[in-house]
């Protein structure tokens, strides 16, 4: 006698973000008033925490924040390359001899290579090697000579800042690669932690209804009920939308992987740019 599913149907199906969701609304309904009252706080605990792992996890595999912040930095510090190197171009073209000659010297710095081209890490290496070159005792007076200072000092910062950001991206990979289960493990200890506790809901609806008849108390489980049932009907809805449980000739899946199923966390893709979705440079 069941007034909610203690077992989500198809939970192999959902993708991390439906039932990272799902299970968010779940805790959400079977609030941790209703279950100190009814003494059952140490299972609802433990679902809390079972949600907080699986969140992490969730997290793990998600983009970052500072993605399009990090993109925008590579991009001005492409821009920057790009800016000096057409300004000694355009100064080696200039009709006086020494002006010439000295951004000829700077171009030999640069060299050949082009670092917008390459993954964020050898575009960062690259360029304060040609930083430190027009930097140095022997490129500098020639860099002052065609009035390229500023446009070095600028190209420096730029690449600074960018490698400063990529850092403490590095230290939050390694955080959430260390802090957070696997998202297949999160995702059962989820299920089972919040079976349990459904377990108890059904338990207090029969005896509310049956063994021991408290009005208030049915009140409260119809409403968690109510929500509950409503939460795993719309998710059953999405599922069902990409093919999954019953459909209109009234077949039904099994509760079994698909193929490309989604219980194995998916990487954060690498770069072209960083993260996905990112433009740039790969990494």
């Amino acid at each position: 006698m069941q007034i909610i599913t203690s077992q989500v149907p198809y939970t192999s199906k959902a993708r991390n973000a439906e039932h990272d969701y799902l299970f968010n609304k779940l805790v959400e309904a079977i609030s941790k008033e209703f279950a100190t009252k009814h003494n059952f706080l140490a299972y609802h605990q433990r679902m809390t925490a079972a949600l907080a792992d699986e969140n992490a996890s969730y997290t793990r595999t998600t983009k970052y924040v500072d993605t399009d912040t990090l993109v925008q930095k590579d991009n001005t510090r492409d821009n920057l390359f790009r800016r000096l190197k057409l300004h000694l171009q355009s100064a080696e073209l200039d009709p006086d001899a020494d002006t010439s000659a000295a951004a000829a010297r700077c171009l030999e710095a640069v060299g050949s290579q082009n670092p917008t081209t390459l993954p964020y890490t050898e575009n960062t290496t690259a360029v304060r090697d040609i930083v430190d070159k027009l930097e140095s005792d022997h490129y500098a007076p020639s860099v002052e000579q065609v009035g390229a200072a500023q446009l070095v000092a600028d190209l420096k910062a730029a690449n600074n800042d960018f490698d400063a950001l990529y850092t403490a991206r590095a230290d939050e990979r390694y955080a959430r690669n260390t802090s957070a289960p696997d998202m297949k493990v999160a995702r059962a200890a989820m299920e089972a932690a919040y079976a349990d506790v459904a377990d108890i809901v059904n338990a207090l609806y029969i005896q509310s209804t049956v063994l021991a008849p408290d009005e208030e108390t049915l009140a409260e489980v119809t409403a968690i009920a109510t929500t509950v049932n409503a939460l795993i009907s719309q998710y059953t809805l999405v599922l069902s939308r990409r093919g999954v449980g019953k459909t209109t000739d009234d077949t039904t899946d099994t509760d079994t992987p698909d193929e490309g199923g989604t219980d194995t966390p998916q990487p954060e893709p690498e770069e072209p740019g960083g993260d996905e979705g990112e433009g740039g440079s790969p990494l």
